[in-house]
Order: structure tokens, then sequence, then C-alpha cells
């Protein structure tokens, strides 16, 4: 008998309508902070304080110039680039954590040592801003979860 209802209490689990699965949780509140600090002190200078990049309009840093004022967004969107999460969202962490690797070499963070702790690190704050949420485990190089699935629902 319990046997029996534990199966109708796991089945309606499963399929009860209406219920959204809960955000996978892939990376720590310390790793996110830790990104953020990094990103402040150098990926700011041109993907922002908000992570929305530069659409090439309005005063064009210096820094940006090069790239005829054109930054894709890390968070939300610009007139330039398509939404992040539009772009990303099929992606996993483990293709942002390569791409954040392959591009901050050349604008490394003061006072950090480039490896692969500051680039999850900085895929974690990344992740934060665009609505995942944080949880007791630690992003790691092989984590490969899709966007979309990490990240929360945003009204």
């Amino acid at each position: 008998m319990f046997a029996k209802v534990l199966m109708i209490i796991v089945f309606v689990g499963i399929c009860a309508p209406g219920q959204a699965a809960e955000p996978a949780a892939v990376f720590t509140t310390a790793q996110a902070e830790a990104g953020r600090a990094a990103f402040d002190s150098s990926c700011a200078k041109c993907h922002t304080e908000k992570l929305t990049g530069h659409d090439g309009t309005g005063e064009i840093p210096e820094i940006v110039r090069p790239y005829k004022g054109k930054i894709p967004p890390l968070a939300g969107t610009n007139a330039a680039f398509e939404p992040f999460l539009a772009k990303w969202g099929e992606q996993t962490t483990r293709d942002l954590y390569l791409r954040i690797k392959s591009a901050t070499g050349a604008f490394p963070p003061p006072g950090r040592r480039v490896d692969d702790e500051l680039y999850l690190d900085l895929a974690a704050y990344i992740l934060l801003v665009n609505g995942a949420k944080a949880g007791p485990r630690e992003l790691k190089t092989g984590t490969a979860v899709e966007i979309r699935a990490a990240v929360a629902a945003r009204q």
C-alpha cells in the first residue's frame, strides 16, 4: 500500500501541470561575487556596468573605438546585437566559460591570476545578472548546463 501511494505522489509530482522545474543552481554566491569584482575592474570598461555592451551610438569610449563602438551585451540587449539570452540560451555554461577564456586574455582584471577560476567566476556573475540563482555547487570547467535551464524566468 505504501509503495502504491508513493508511486502516485511521484507521478503527480512529475506530471502536475503548471509547475515549472526550479532552474539548476550551477554556481556559488562566492563565485558570483568574485566574478563581479573582476568584471567591475576590467570587463565593465567595454561591456558597461549593467553588462549591456555598446551599440555604436552616443558617446563611444576610447577603448571600444577599435570595435566601431559595438560591444555585445552579456545581459539584456542593445540595438547592435540580439539579446544575450536569445544568443546564448541554448548554449551551455561550458560554452560560456570557454568564450570568456578566449576573450579575457587580452583584458585581464588587475590583481587576478588569469586562470580557470577567473573565467568561472566571470561566468557565474554573468549568469547571476541574467537571473540564475546561486546554490551550493561550484561551477566547474566541465559543467555543461544549458544556460536557459540555469536562468530563472524573468517577468
